[in-house]
């Protein structure tokens, strides 16, 4: 036996399991990565942090952080603010949910209390590296992507618009879709016409934004795919 037969199905187990890891460090969904203060943030904060965090909340009335609004969560408390955009490490809401300050002023209070998971930690992470920002995810993030790479063709009067009846200028006309039907699947960007388009993944060659042009980046893809898994809702 050779030591390329022996060691072949080594190599590929060993480099199977490593596509798997790297697979795991892209983003799959948006629980992490440009996460929603409304839809990730908040049900985190009050699954852990309402009960203290709100009027008449023991930790209101100790610190005076309201933690109830994204307003109340950046204003902080009485002694500071808790989030520092774009930075995790030093944001003491960070420090104190990981366990890096004094044990006694850990958060959330009390050994009773359940912990915020190491999921529920990486999406607060990520979003307040992200900017912690109160962004709605259709108007902040998707629509920028459309105009900068779709609405010269499906605008009236565009080419695109004029074949297909795809008006890419406002939420109604994408959602309506073209006059074959619709392109977005709210909850499942694989099968959503736009996603199969941009991604290349049409059996008729057919690619968006058109091939003279510069095609989307991947994390741009990403945050649409995102955008419809979550519903493609008008926020």
């Amino acid at each position: 036996m050779s030591i390329r037969t022996f060691l072949g199905p080594i190599v590929s187990r060993t480099i199977f399991a490593a596509l798997i890891f790297l697979a795991g460090l892209w983003p799959s969904d948006a629980r992490a990565d440009h996460a929603s203060f409304k839809e990730e943030i908040f049900p985190i904060l009050k699954t852990y942090c309402l009960d203290c965090h709100a009027p008449d909340g023991a930790g209101y009335e100790a610190s005076g952080l309201d933690m109830r609004t994204h307003e109340g969560l950046m204003k902080g408390t009485r002694f500071g603010p808790v989030i520092v955009p774009g930075d995790a490490f030093s944001s003491n809401l960070m420090v104190l949910i990981e366990g890096r300050a004094n044990k006694e002023i850990s958060m959330p209070h009390g050994s009773y209390r359940q912990e915020p998971t190491k999921q529920d930690r990486r999406i607060l992470r990520a979003w307040i590296i992200d900017g912690a920002r109160n962004s709605d995810d259709f108007r902040d993030k998707v629509t920028p992507i459309l105009e900068m790479y779709c609405h010269e063709c499906h605008l009236s009067g565009g080419i695109g618009l004029q074949k297909s009846g795809l008006d890419m200028s406002t939420y109604e006309g994408l959602m309506k879709g073209t006059k074959f039907g619709p392109v977005i699947t709210p909850g499942d960007a694989f099968t959503s016409n736009l996603m199969v388009l941009m991604e290349g993944r049409s059996e008729f060659g057919i690619h968006m934004p058109y091939i003279e042009q510069r095609g989307l980046s991947k994390w741009e893809k990403h945050l649409i795919r995102v955008w419809i898994n979550r519903g493609a809702k008008n926020n």
